[in-house]
């Protein structure tokens, strides 16, 4: 877990500090918005928030977080949470879509309820119950983000986002998500 917080506490430092440089230069945008996402292998729909950084006219970074809604497999529910960092290659820009590739970092927390059951000193009477307890079980992944993405310009400041990305880790899965972003 240590290393999950260091990774965003140095991912929101490079941000910053990308921000700060070009907004002195006023040559930068940035946008932040929302949307629904869809993950194969998990087999569940996601609700996600994104922030991106526009560098320049080709590369973009991008923080974006994922909760896939509980699922439910007999008496257990999990749940998951990822975690992207990304960088966007713009390789087709018109005056209203923009299309780029889709490469970076995945950080995916499965967690699933355990009971734990304490028998005291084992000479309980046969009418009583043991106690138990709920604990959970969790474990933290890291793969690599790999996909496509296309931005279509509706206003001025607003975009509707539709992207493809294969988290190649552990268990690896296809999310195709789609949203919209504001721009700042």
């Amino acid at each position: 877990m240590k290393k999950v917080k260091l990774f965003f506490a140095s991912a929101i430092i490079i941000l910053i500090a990308f921000t700060t440089q070009q907004l002195e230069a006023q040559d930068s945008k940035i946008l932040a918005g929302a949307g629904i996402a869809y993950a194969t292998e998990i087999n569940s729909a996601a609700i996600f928030a994104k922030g991106v950084y526009q560098i320049n006219d080709e590369w973009e970074a991008s923080l974006g977080i994922n909760y896939f809604f509980p699922k439910g497999e007999g008496a257990y529910e999990i749940k998951w949470l990822g975690f992207d960092l990304d960088a966007h290659y713009v390789f087709s820009k018109t005056d209203n879509l923009d299309f780029y590739g889709i490469a970076g970092l995945n950080v995916m927390r499965v967690s699933i309820p355990s009971y734990d059951i304490d028998y005291g000193d084992y000479d309980f009477p046969y009418d009583d119950e043991p106690t138990t307890s709920t604990s959970t079980i969790s474990n933290t992944e890291t793969g690599i983000n790999l996909g496509a993405g296309a931005r279509y310009k509706l206003s001025d400041n607003l975009y509707g986002l539709g992207e493809a990305k294969y988290a190649i880790n552990n268990g690896g899965y296809l999310q195709v998500c789609a949203g919209v972003l504001f721009g700042f």
